[in-house]
């Protein structure tokens, strides 16, 4: 039986695109529709980092936000969805404009409310400037609430910003999971003023302070602040937390008492410049990938020293797309694919197809998933994990049918860069097909068909830039596109 809870289905993205184009240009995920192909949207909201969305449990879209506003699955503002997270950073430093979404890339969610079917939580993590020194930080646990009863079903937010617990937090690092009870939830956020983990409960009454759980190394604000994210695994059995200064630390967890414990780490520092991180589980809960702006591993968590079980997977191959598309942020999608954006402007996300599979048998491909349009500045909807009591955690049939619009893309050799007279270009052996180069405006520039041998290309009379060679193959059931960019002097 494949996976039933839906509720992650959609993923919005992106900011508007096309100043001269009306509505918001941007990409969705929709794993509803099959086959399934990221797809363009004019309207909604625009995002910077934050972002959260909600569908109904067969996978319909209820609502989403970008942190300072809330829009309905029709991509209108709610009744009372304006203003999320206001105080003194918004006024002052946002201008009162929510135009381009609020920061803070693991720092809002949505909950279902446990004993009320059309009720849900936004759980999120308002941004302070001081008045006295102007540094940014995150103070403050805050809930509004959406009935979905009103407004003829499209929802209304009848509580805004109601505070739960007063002090300042790390930034990032906002997770949950559900409670073993299968209703109430397990909430979990570092704080600094009490130096440990807060550990929450929703339930019917409402959201509580559990515990303070202060187990293993410091978190220092200095270090760790928007600069890793945590998780947790697919089956709920544990918690991790990652960034390039403290490494990975990784903790079994009881969904019944709602407690951390039996640390292990793989140490992890490089340096005390700021480099921005991220990692992920495997459906199967035994593997995590873990990442760097500039490289990924794989570490798997069934050896008792986590160390043995570290793999290193590829490096960033410093392909623009069309500015740097290292590793930013990461997510497990419904469809078993582990997907990796760029924190800036990117035509595509890197893609794990097999993490459940050991080493580089997991097929990390960069660039993996071609989008519609740019996606620019943002992150992936930060959801717990809904399935976590069912045995399938995810339904490896969505991508088995590929959308037109959707190229898994591969590595091609084409060579020298920089060129200037001409790029030799090696074919897959035995493919047949179509070779295009393209400029970074995506304008195509030259166009050879019926290509089946080693090729060269005569770039004389092409202007210095950044091309990026691409070959598409005849007979492509995969809907794979081969492609290298090289620099024409």
């Amino acid at each position: 039986m494949l996976a039933q809870n839906k509720q992650d289905y959609y993923w919005p993205f992106g900011t508007d695109q096309g100043r001269n184009e009306p509505g918001v240009q941007a990409i969705e995920f929709d794993f509803s529709k099959l086959p399934f192909e990221p797809e363009q949207r004019n309207g909604g909201l625009e995002f910077d980092q934050n972002n959260a969305s909600i569908c109904d449990k067969d996978g319909n879209l209820l609502f989403y936000t970008n942190g300072c506003a809330v829009a309905n699955r029709e991509h209108q503002i709610m009744p009372n969805g304006d203003s999320l997270n206001y105080g003194f950073f918004f006024q002052s430093w946002w201008l009162d404009d929510c135009g381009n979404g609020y920061p803070g890339r693991q720092d809002i969610m949505i909950l279902q409310d446990p004993y009320y079917e059309l009720g849900y939580y936004i759980i999120q993590k308002p941004v302070h400037r001081s008045r006295d020194s102007g540094e940014f930080l995150q103070k403050n646990l805050m809930f509004s609430y959406v009935d979905m009863s009103l407004d003829n079903g499209l929802g209304d937010v009848t509580i805004k910003d109601e505070a739960f617990y007063d002090g300042e937090l790390h930034w990032s690092y906002l997770t949950a999971i559900a409670h073993a009870n299968g209703k109430d939830w397990w909430i979990i956020n570092p704080a600094i003023k009490e130096e440990g983990y807060l550990t929450y409960l929703l339930s019917d009454e409402g959201v509580r302070l559990d515990q303070v759980q202060s187990i293993g190394p410091e978190l220092d604000i200095n270090f760790t602040g928007a600069a890793g994210d945590a998780k947790f695994s697919p089956d709920g059995t544990q918690y991790s937390f990652f960034n390039h200064v403290i490494g990975l630390l990784l903790f079994e967890f009881d969904r019944q008492n709602g407690t951390l414990s039996n640390l292990r780490q793989i140490p992890f520092s490089l340096g005390e410049e700021l480099k921005f991180a991220t990692h992920e589980w495997s459906s199967n809960s035994r593997y995590l990938y873990i990442a760097t702006q500039d490289s990924l591993w794989q570490v798997d968590t069934y050896e008792d020293n986590l160390e043995d079980g570290r793999i290193f997977i590829d490096a960033y191959d410093g392909v623009g797309d069309p500015l740097f598309n290292g590793f930013f942020f990461s997510a497990l999608g419904p469809d078993c694919r582990v997907y990796f954006r760029a924190g800036n402007g990117a035509n595509s996300f890197h893609v794990i197809h097999k993490p459940d599979e050991q080493g580089r048998d997991c097929d990390f491909q960069q660039r993996g998933i071609r989008l519609p349009r740019i996606s620019s500045t943002g992150s992936f909807p930060n959801f717990p994990r809904f399935r976590v009591d069912e045995e399938d955690k995810c339904d490896p049939s969505i991508v088995s049918i590929v959308g037109e619009t959707v190229w898994w893309r591969r590595d091609l050799k084409a060579y020298p860069s920089p060129a200037s007279e001409y790029v030799m270009v090696e074919l897959p052996e035995g493919q047949r097909g179509q070779l295009y180069v393209l400029d970074m405006n995506g304008q195509l520039v030259l166009h050879q068909t019926e290509v089946s041998t080693e090729k060269r290309l005569d770039v004389s009379g092409l202007p210095a830039g950044i091309y990026s060679v691409e070959f598409l193959p005849d007979r492509n059931e995969d809907r794979v596109v081969y492609t290298k960019r090289v620099v024409v002097e």
